[in-house]
């Protein structure tokens, strides 16, 4: 009963924002916490996307480091290639035999080639000011990037609006009667998308990228896209 009484997460942020503004002081944060946010009813095909993607050594942010950051931005509905952008980060913890197989990224490309960890992340966190931001499976994103904000700047989790690929299609999948699969690559197969190489993360942002704007023309056909559809999906 008391869902009923539950802020929108619209408005949840909308909150958050307002608790921010005297606590941020410094950019980046302050152009991201005083970013508008949407409207519920706004097409999503008219809003700036930045699709993420972090390749790690693990998935426990307390114990494990990104070794890599990619990502790419839609455009009223186009994905900008000259927006990509693929950061090595150094690490700070040893990297395993598996992690290197997986990844195909040993310690030395990352100490050599890699950015420091906050600068890495500040560059990600100017190019997200303004945009609605897309992950597949963002748990493993949103966890990296709220234990760096709590971490450097002692702040909780920032008022950004997260949409998951993953989750929509879980949501898509409730209208069809196939045996699911959620890997990314597996989804994008059902979509008639071609294969790119995994484990890459500009490639992973390019390849989840292309997968919501079919998501959007598998839901919503030539109609608005419905951003509150595709916020009550990526919460499921």
């Amino acid at each position: 009963m008391f869902a009923w009484f539950k802020p929108s997460p619209l408005k949840q942020l909308a909150a958050q924002q307002r608790l921010l503004t005297s606590q941020v002081q410094s950019e980046p944060l302050l152009s991201l916490v005083n970013a508008p946010l949407p409207d519920n009813r706004t097409d999503a095909r008219l809003l700036d996307i930045i699709v993420i993607d972090f390749e790690t050594n693990g998935l426990d942010p307390t114990k494990n480091t990104v070794l890599s950051i990619g990502w790419v931005e839609i455009k009223k509905g186009i994905i900008d290639l000259s927006t990509g952008h693929h950061y090595l980060v150094r690490s700070q913890s040893p990297i395993t035999a598996h992690s290197a197989t997986i990844h195909h990224l040993l310690p030395e490309q990352l100490n050599q080639a890699g950015l420091e960890e906050n600068l890495a992340f500040s560059q990600l966190l100017k190019a997200m000011v303004g945009k609605v931001v897309i992950a597949h499976g963002c748990v493993v994103e949103k966890g990296f990037l709220e234990h760096h904000i709590q971490a450097h700047y002692q702040l909780p989790s920032l008022p950004v609006l997260w949409l998951d690929t993953l989750k929509i299609e879980q949501y898509c999948n409730q209208l069809r009667a196939r045996k699911p699969d959620w890997r990314l690559a597996s989804i994008r197969k059902a979509y008639h998308l071609p294969d790119y190489p995994a484990h890459h993360a500009l490639m992973d942002a390019i390849a989840t990228a292309e997968l919501y704007l079919a998501q959007l023309h598998g839901l919503f056909g030539s109609s608005p896209a419905q951003l509150e559809v595709l916020m009550k999906a990526s919460q499921n």
